[in-house]
């Protein structure tokens, strides 16, 4: 038997799980190695550089069960990887397994466009590899007494194949920076920091080319680049074209997606996190400015900042320059200039570089040419109008001003419609010349079922930038078919999911959702369905009662800096509320007649003392707890989660969380998550009991170090996902359907 390999029982692999790999491929990249050689040394470093940089490696340890051929396993390794990346090094010729793995890709690459080999030469040069010296040749002699002629022909070939593609050679320049260099390359060939761009992109060529130009990538200064224009005028895809562009000239880069309504120190956390390659630990927003000063100081990054609300989400993130390294470049993308001129550009005293060194670029709307050419593509999947709807299809661009949003939504809405809707459209456009982008998604809004407009207005003023399948569960239980009703947002273009599978709707279109609001009653704001100005709602809570008038909200957020006490007989006027958001609210009173049609509660910085009494939302379908100080022996625990309707609970940093010892009362859970909670130790065995539960995911619990035996009787378990912390063997006692989609 070949003596390259070892024997054990098991055949193991390493494989970056928690890394997603490019579309259409398992893995992004396939190694292949001779241990001995290269093992502890470039097998290793480049491994981790290219899991460290997003990218998903399969990688074979010494582990491996001998055999006469590669098995299956490794067979669908090479054929579901986008690259593979021989190493060859002074043994890879001695191994018959290596060179079974390298034939194999060379047929790949015939059979496939799609597949590309890049081989990495350590300790030998590519003639060596070609057979023409050293000891390849020696070793390929060997094999062919054992495996035959035939057999170490194919071999030879495939090595000679290899040997002459462009390649990386260890003896040019030092293992640092090679492999820095080789794993740019990667991220290059597979895309992995590029943004996704919409399939339908006209007329931003020129405009890449004027902000690049504004850049000057090549200079060594620290630049500021600001665009700035109303919503849905494409800054954001413009600053993600320019990424795209630009990326791979920096050391480290990041792009801070929609960052208006976030937390500053969640935000700061991100960008370190993308810097870093790791999530930072710090509690506040002063801490992560000491963090990004002494860490950035000496970096090259590219930074974009995306729909920058307010001046202090600048400062906090980047400073006024001097904590980025020479040669940094900052996007940021406003709707507001005038924000960053006052704020910014005319505090010349204490900023005196910044009219030097930030550049503003005005995103204007599309020139008529282009805005039909992207209307035409929308409504007729071509570049132009037919020639019957060219004059009627230019009237209706001219009302929305060039603005990207307005042209996609308006396109995807009469895509299909007859002449009649047409022409109806048109007038009704033509009516409302100061209100016509927000105007043409009122179309695409009327022409929703009842249903499907509840589910707009729900997330338009209250679950934007949630995670959709939390949100189906409270739509599901109230009757409005979620499944349907997205797919019928995201058709008429109000509505997109993004990869995390949280709803994104785009402020035009949110500003849309609660002007409809507002109209139910504009005298009277407890008339309204839905209020999410925490001041209007405490109003509203605070007005004396008329039980003859009983209020009308649906949904509430109530969010404030300090903790707000509130009674159960404010609450009692609101006999509708289905949705509830607080942020640092302290419940006091008996609520056993209050409460009963919520199916949602998000509860941030939750106060650890708890004074409520008969407080069981009957119908709580979602609870979301996170920021708190909340430990086991919380009273509220055993009050709250008593609903037997109750399918999500996620918990997100509740600092003095142990075990969990609740979990036994809720047997209609079906998805439990629990991220950042650092003093969690154990999964109390009463897990066992949920017997529905399909989806459990623990994120970031570092003191948690085993899943109790009892996950085994969870046969509804579908997915397990499990990141930040360090398991024992899980795979022996999971139930037989269940998939671990994160290690």
């Amino acid at each position: 038997m070949p003596s390259d390999r070892s024997r054990p029982q098991m055949r193991i692999a390493k494989i970056s799980a928690h890394v997603a790999p490019t579309s259409g491929y398992k893995y992004d990249v396939f190694l292949s190695f001779r241990g001995p050689d290269t093992r502890r040394t470039v097998a290793d470093v480049l491994y981790e550089s290219l899991v460290d940089a997003g990218i998903s490696v399969y990688r074979d340890t010494e582990e491996l069960t001998v055999g006469e051929s590669i098995g299956p396993e490794l067979v669908h390794a090479i054929n579901d990887s986008r690259i593979h990346m021989p190493i060859f090094s002074e043994g890879y010729a001695s191994s018959s397994w290596c060179l079974q793995e390298l034939a194999h890709m060379v047929k790949c690459r015939s059979e496939s466009a799609g597949h590309e080999i890049v081989p990495l030469f350590y300790g030998v040069s590519p003639s060596d590899v070609r057979l023409r010296t050293g000891s390849y040749s020696e070793a390929l002699l060997k094999h062919e007494r054992r495996y035959g002629e035939e057999t170490v022909r194919e071999w030879k070939e495939a090595l000679r194949e290899v040997a002459d593609l462009s390649g990386w050679d260890a003896r040019d320049a030092g293992l640092g920076k090679l492999i820095k260099a080789l794993v740019q390359e990667l991220l290059i060939k597979l895309k992995k920091r590029q943004k996704v761009l919409p399939d339908h992109l006209v007329g931003i060529d020129d405009r890449v080319r004027d902000v690049m130009q504004m850049l000057d990538c090549g200079s060594k200064d620290i630049r500021f680049v600001v665009v700035h224009g109303m919503g849905g005028i494409g800054k954001t895809t413009l600053a993600k074209a320019v990424f795209n562009e630009i990326f791979p000239l920096f050391d480290c880069c990041s792009f801070l997606s929609d960052i208006r309504d976030n937390d500053i120190a969640m935000l700061q956390k991100r960008l370190l996190s993308d810097i870093l390659k790791r999530y930072p630990d710090f509690h506040d927003a002063d801490g992560g400015v000491n963090i990004l000063r002494e860490r950035l100081r000496n970096k090259n990054v590219l930074i974009v900042l995306d729909n920058v609300y307010k001046i202090e989400q600048l400062m906090e993130l980047t400073g006024n320059g001097d904590w980025l390294g020479p040669g940094s470049r900052i996007i940021v993308t406003t709707r507001n200039l005038g924000l960053l001129a006052r704020e910014v550009l005319g505090q010349q005293d204490d900023f005196p570089f910044l009219p030097k060194n930030y550049y503003a670029y005005e995103m204007t709307g599309m020139n008529p040419w282009h805005a039909l050419q992207l209307f035409s593509k929308h409504a007729f999947g071509e570049t132009l109008p037919p020639d019957d709807l060219e004059t009627i299809s230019s009237e209706i661009v001219a009302t929305t001003g060039g603005n990207p949003l307005a042209l996609e939504g308006l396109g995807s809405f009469l895509r299909g419609k007859s002449l009649k809707i047409w022409a109806e459209t048109l007038e009704r456009a033509t009516k409302v010349p100061h209100r016509r982008v927000q105007e043409n998604f009122r179309i695409s809004y009327e022409a929703l079922s009842f249903e499907e407009k509840q589910i707009f207005l729900d997330i338009a003023c209250f679950f934007n930038g949630i995670e959709s399948t939390a949100a189906a569960y409270v739509w599901k239980d109230l009757g409005l078919f979620p499944e349907s009703g997205l797919a019928a947002l995201m058709k008429w273009s109000l509505l997109k999911i993004d990869h995390h599978g949280r709803l994104q709707m785009h402020d035009l279109i949110r500003d849309l959702g609660r002007e409809i609001v507002r109209e139910e009653n504009y005298l009277n704001a407890g008339s309204q369905s839905r209020l999410w100005d925490s001041n209007e709602c405490l109003r509203i809570l605070r007005e004396p009662i008329d039980y003859q008038r009983m209020s009308t909200v649906e949904s509430l957020r109530l969010q404030f800096p300090e903790v707000q006490t509130l009674s159960s007989q404010e609450f009692a006027a609101l006999p509708k509320l289905r949705s509830l958001h607080v942020d640092a609210v302290k419940f006091t009173g008996d609520y056993k007649n209050v409460f009963r049609e919520l199916r949602w509660l998000c509860w941030d910085r939750c106060p650890a003392d708890f004074d409520a009494t008969n407080f069981f939302p009957s119908n709580l379908v979602v609870l979301k707890i996170s920021y708190s100080e909340l430990g086991d022996d919380w009273p509220g625990w055993h009050q709250i989660t008593k609903s037997s309707k109750l399918k999500v609970l996620k918990l997100e940093e509740c600092s003095r969380l142990t075990r969990l010892p609740f979990l036994s009362a809720l047997s209609s859970l079906e998805r439990l998550i629990v991220q950042n909670c650092q003093s969690l130790v154990e999964l109390d065995e009463s897990i066992g009991k949920l017997v529905q539960l399909n989806y459990l995911e623990i994120d970031g619990c570092k003191s948690l170090r085993e899943l109790p035996e009892e996950v085994a009787c969870l046969k509804a378990l579908k997915e397990l996902i499990i990141r930040g912390t360090v398991l024992g063997p899980v795979g022996s006692y999971l139930p037989p359907h269940s998939v671990i989609c994160s290690l």
